[in-house]
């Protein structure tokens, strides 16, 4: 017999009440860690299957319908670049064109050509690939510092991720001129691998 103290006195629970309580306990325990927020998806064609995948520890339930991703609050996707159509950004820095040009091909999905012209006019960059839009963009824009001006503005950061080495391509609001912009990063886990250096990348904007 067991005695269990409560408000205004005791009680004396059996053994087999005493299992009981604590299965129960453990059950409700169990039922809160495995309860996850429900994801409702309209189109899934419209998302990369890694975007829909990083949703999937948030933690309130999620409607992805037409352009926009539904919480608490209503976020639409990027507008732009444009659905369907290749934007090409570009800019110089010492002798060096840098060019990118993106092709985005559904509301998370970026398909680029980015490349690196010297002065003789050869290319020595040309990479390309498939950049994914960050699964929490909805929660704040990330900011970039424009080298022209030195202000800083929002965007929108998308991410090829292969071989433990990631592309970053930012792309971000209209300057004073109604150029829309892009930054861009790279890196590695493991320096060995770096095969491309973004540290002098200037703010590149489209023609």
């Amino acid at each position: 017999m067991t005695f269990v103290l409560v408000s205004g006195g005791m009680i004396n629970l059996t053994a087999e009440r005493m299992s009981y309580v604590t299965v129960k306990d453990t059950l409700q325990t169990v039922s809160s860690v495995n309860s996850r927020p429900k994801i409702y998806i309209k189109d899934k064609s419209q998302y990369d299957q890694k975007f829909i995948d990083g949703l999937a520890d948030y933690y309130e339930s999620i409607r992805l319908e037409n352009n926009y991703i539904i919480t608490s609050d209503t976020t639409y996707f990027p507008a732009e670049p444009a659905l369907d159509s290749a934007t090409t950004f570009s800019g110089m820095k010492d002798g060096r064109k840098y060019v990118l040009t993106v092709t985005r091909t559904n509301l998370t999905n970026l398909y680029y050509i980015f490349q690196i012209i010297d002065n003789d006019n050869m290319t020595f960059v040309n990479k390309s690939g498939v950049a994914i839009l960050g699964s929490l963009f909805f929660l704040a824009s990330e900011i970039d510092t424009d080298d022209q001006t030195g202000i800083s503005y929002g965007c929108s950061e998308y991410w090829d991720t292969t071989n433990s080495c990631f592309f970053a391509i930012r792309i971000g609001e209209n300057d004073n001129n109604g150029k829309l912009r892009a930054a861009l990063t790279y890196g590695c886990e493991e320096m060995g691998k770096l095969d491309l250096d973004l540290d002098d990348c200037p703010t590149l904007r489209t023609d």
